[in-house]
């Protein structure tokens, strides 16, 4: 079981068989999608989601889904997800990644819940390092890979094509850490 997290605007817990039908509909926006391979129909894209909701990840490792956080900090709507997984379904390397409903663009939202689970993958997995691939022209989330510490360390063959690869680890983090604490400090 993921722990479940809370930030100033969102909550983050683990992705169950609940949120199947808003998973889907968020797939099933060709925006929403436009930078990752096409979502089969629904019928078909209902099945793959169903198997990889069920599936069991190593300890610490998963989906969150993520929704905006309502009155007295109860869930409000359903904006997207964002995983800690092995990188395209085998690793070794362990991805972090997201994805987000139109209406939640350009919030903020997707550094936020990433920061969140960027620090999960450090203190609570254990992880030595993060890594996210994204298409070459999505600039948005090169933009939040980058904006929590991952750095751009050339290509790499994920997902069936060469991507950007972003890597961040342990060592990096806790030195941005330390360094965000001593200027916080001055």
């Amino acid at each position: 079981m993921l722990p479940k997290y809370e930030t100033e605007r969102l909550i983050l817990r683990e992705r169950s068989l609940g949120d199947l039908d808003v998973c889907v509909a968020m797939d099933l926006d060709p925006e929403v999608v436009k930078y990752i391979r096409p979502t089969p129909p629904e019928p078909e894209h209902r099945v793959f989601l169903r198997e990889s909701i069920s599936r069991q990840f190593a300890q610490g490792l998963g989906f969150w889904s993520i929704f905006e956080k309502a009155a007295e900090g109860a869930e409000g709507e359903f904006i997207g997800w964002v995983l800690l997984v092995p990188l395209a379904g085998g690793g070794p390397e362990v991805e972090i990644g997201y994805r987000f409903v139109q209406r939640a663009w350009g919030k903020g939202y997707a550094t936020e819940a990433a920061t969140v689970i960027r620090d999960h993958a450090f203190e609570e997995a254990g992880l030595d390092a993060i890594c996210g691939v994204t298409d070459p022209h999505n600039a948005a989330s090169q933009h939040v890979l980058q904006k929590i510490g991952l750095s751009r360390e050339g290509d790499r063959f994920a997902y069936g094509e060469v991507l950007p690869f972003f890597l961040l680890t342990r060592e990096n983090w806790i030195a941005k850490n330390a360094e965000c604490e001593t200027r916080g400090q001055s």
